[in-house]
């Protein structure tokens, strides 16, 4: 947890007083933000915690018909003073946006916990993925120059804070203006940092904030000739479907979209080690994270001690209340999930190692908590093998060699990212040099991927 500033400390202490406080918070009623103005559909629904239903938010606005289509014309005409502004300007706006971040650190990540159900280190370190973009695009002083206009973000749960924020501020620094959907799950921290804007200096519409329950509006937003672009960033059946929507071919798409970022396991070496890094991998977050792995792929010699490995590990994970301190994972987001959850581990029953079991306490009695689900032995054809479920499903490939292991690897569907664990420097260099994915870790859990960090405001120019 570092920025270009330093060490970003936690305090557990800290936390526990914002987490106190955000249990006692006011419910009220959040609408839609369109050019600085609250818009209200009369159409409300309530957003509650998936940690707990008794914990509720309020009531959130669903857009009506029409709201969509005014924020994209809205944004426009405000990016035509925005775009005005010197790129100092803008940063300087940034600059306060993240020093008001990380003075609320605690209690942005008490809201992170309790609307996602990240546990209290990921809430945390969500939060601060948030601070280090923002301070890694400040920290560029300037901006190339490249055509702007009006951008759509829009974002799941998978990075309910980092990744909506994180790519609108390095859009909003380029100079454009920005219509951001954040997840109809957890909008929570994004209106909470929205809430902050305006004392930062940046100026009313350069935001517009719509959290869309029916998933009716994306298509529209993505097909809008007025927008220069759209990002689109996480899973989920709306935007595993966006993959194959016919957008205007004037308007530029960045993808950021989860896939399985699968990890070769060959000759890891220290077996223990390995699995610990492969469960954080695909289990932190309920396996809802942006770079969660779904997929390993173990070369024949290293099979049966690496399940072992991971089985003996797995056993001690406890899933449950995210705001204890031991708790490895929460539930899933929604009931939704959950639902898909039991069908697809139901489907392959016979193939399961350990997990796909309902955890019942007292406390998750009520909630989406299940055993995360250790699957081997499926079919090639089986989908769960070369296409991410964005659940927490880790299926295991057997595979001859490491030749294999790499032709495997190409017909994965990666997403953004592939890992290895392996003590063969030979076997690391081949991957690394062969394996076609965005980002690439080595020896370590893809936790270490932050969402949104390597946002750059050149994404956002055409």
């Amino acid at each position: 947890m570092t920025d270009p500033e330093g060490l970003l400390p936690y305090d557990d202490e800290k936390f526990e007083a914002a987490f106190q406080t955000a249990l006692q918070m006011k419910k009220k009623d959040h609408p839609s933000y369109v050019g600085g103005m609250k818009v209200a559909s009369g159409n409300g629904f309530v957003v509650k915690s998936p940690i707990d239903g008794s914990i509720s938010f309020g009531t959130f606005q669903e857009p009506e018909d029409g709201i969509t289509d005014h924020a994209v014309d809205v944004a426009p005409k405000v990016h035509s003073q925005w775009a005005k502004t010197s790129s100092q300007e803008r940063i300087g706006c940034f600059e306060n946006l993240r020093n008001m971040i990380k003075a609320q650190r605690y209690r942005l990540a008490a809201l992170v916990l309790l609307s996602s159900g990240m546990t209290r280190r990921e809430s945390v370190a969500e939060v601060d993925r948030l601070i280090e973009a923002i301070s890694s695009l400040c920290a560029e002083k300037s901006v190339p120059k490249g055509k702007t206009g009006a951008w759509g973000i829009i974002a799941s749960y998978n990075s309910p804070l980092a990744s909506p924020m994180g790519h609108a501020a390095a859009a909003m620094i380029a100079g454009n203006t920005t219509v951001v959907m954040p997840s109809k799950h957890c909008p929570v921290p994004t209106y909470a940092v929205y809430e902050m804007m305006e004392d930062a200096g940046i100026p009313s519409g350069v935001m517009n904030l719509i959290v869309d329950r029916k998933d009716r509006t994306y298509d529209q937003l993505a097909n809008d000739p007025r927008l220069e672009g759209i990002l689109i960033s996480g899973s989920g059946e709306y935007l595993d479907e966006m993959i194959f929507l016919q957008v205007d071919d004037e308007l530029k798409v960045l993808n950021e979209l989860k896939g399985m970022n699968p990890i070769i396991v060959h000759r890891p070496g220290d077996a223990g080690s390995a699995a610990a890094d492969i469960l954080s991998s695909a289990f932190c977050y309920s396996g809802q994270r942006l770079f969660s792995t779904s997929k390993i792929i173990v070369t024949a010699e290293d099979s049966n001690k690496i399940i072992n490995a991971l089985l003996e590990k797995a056993r001690a994970l406890k899933i449950g209340d995210p705001a204890d301190l031991d708790t490895f994972s929460g539930p899933m987001i929604s009931e939704t999930n959950a639902k898909r959850f039991v069908k697809r581990t139901d489907e392959v029953r016979g193939n399961i190692l350990h997990g796909a079991k309902r955890v019942e306490d007292e406390f998750t009695k009520d909630g989406h908590y299940y055993t995360p689900a250790i699957v081997t032995g499926l079919d090639d054809d089986n989908d769960l093998m070369y296409m991410d479920s964005g659940l927490p499903i880790l299926c295991i490939k057997t595979v001859q060699d490491f030749d294999s292991a790499l032709e495997e690897l190409e017909v994965t569907e990666c997403g953004l990212s592939a890992g290895i664990m392996s003590k063969d420097q030979k076997a690391v260099e081949r991957f690394l040099s062969e394996a076609d994915v965005r980002f690439k870790f080595v020896n370590e859990s893809s936790t270490s991927l932050q969402p949104a960090a390597y946002a750059r405001a050149e994404e956002f120019l055409k």
